[in-house]
């Protein structure tokens, strides 16, 4: 990496040895290297002098931000403008600079994508993975977050008598964040579960809902079961959240239930939150340009 160093501009090639003296990657060297390097590039070419840093104004790095913005996505511009205000502030710490010309350019705003979720076949992989071991407290555990949609936190704070199960319906008390309660109803599939679990529950001197062999679940155990099962059906990066997503990726995109009462049963303070659930996927995108026909030109 040193005999890089040597093709850049001084001060650059020393801002990235401190870099690279403080344990970053030598993929974040090369980012940060070529991202100032084609600062310099542009400053040159726009006023037709050598790259200096000490007479970069505040005005230039706006210019080279609006250069960028016309040409970038979001993610790429933020990347070389974050370089930038950490070479700035580096010079300034140094005091090779009297003032920091990046000191408050701002980022853009980067969309979030909408959250991951399972496939249908990816849950139903998952969920034979759980039923073909036979663990009443695993598959209880894993349809409900799949079926209510809860937070690992809710889920582990569950008692008995926040369950009430009937053969036509049923629902489950759920004390959400900032201890709101809010009553989320159960179909057939989680009453199902759930019942078969209750039959087989051990009795602990507690009224925690899942009680596991060393006593009531832990947010860890629950971790543990879903990394377990997802790892027997060979899915990778599943977590406990990602059921809950697809719970309401379903409820939205399948059933096509409205934004309010998926937020309601999400325990969602604004709207704004559920609503990156109905962001297209990328392979929602792709298979909307797949749907295109062209027809024949002659």
């Amino acid at each position: 990496m040193d005999a890089c160093f040597d093709r850049l501009h001084p001060s650059v090639a020393a801002f990235l040895q401190e870099l690279a003296r403080r344990g970053r990657s030598a993929r974040t060297l090369k980012g940060y290297g070529e991202d100032l390097q084609a600062f310099a590039r542009w400053l040159e070419a726009t006023a037709g002098e050598p790259f200096d840093p000490r007479g970069v104004l505040a005005t230039d790095l706006r210019e080279y931000r609006a250069f960028l913005i016309a040409r970038f996505r979001p993610a790429t511009v933020n990347r070389r403008l974050v370089a930038l205000r950490a070479f700035f502030r580096w010079l300034k710490a140094r005091g090779e600079v009297p003032e920091d010309p990046a000191e408050g350019l701002p980022l853009l705003r980067e969309a979030r994508p909408a959250p991951r979720a399972l496939t249908a076949q990816e849950l139903r992989r998952l969920l034979r993975a759980a039923r073909r071991e036979g663990n009443p407290l695993h598959i209880a555990l894993l349809t409900l977050l799949a079926s209510a949609g809860l937070r690992v936190g809710e889920v582990v704070a569950l008692r008995v008598q926040d369950v009430q199960l009937a053969p036509r319906s049923g629902w489950v008390m759920v004390r959400g964040k900032g201890e709101k309660a809010r009553r989320v109803p159960l179909g057939a599939e989680a009453r199902g579960a759930l019942q078969a679990y209750l039959m087989t529950r051990p009795e602990m001197g507690s009224d925690a809902l899942f009680i596991g062999r060393r006593g009531p679940l832990t947010a860890s155990g629950v971790w543990q079961v879903v990394k377990k099962y997802a790892r027997k059906a060979g899915l990778g990066g599943v977590h406990p959240h990602m059921l809950r997503h697809t719970f309401a990726t379903r409820l939205l995109r399948e059933a096509g239930v409205d934004l309010v009462t998926v937020s309601e049963l999400l325990g969602h303070e604004s709207l704004n939150t559920t609503a990156r659930y109905t962001r297209p996927a990328p392979e929602d995108l792709e298979a909307a340009v797949e749907r295109l026909a062209f027809g024949s030109s002659s």
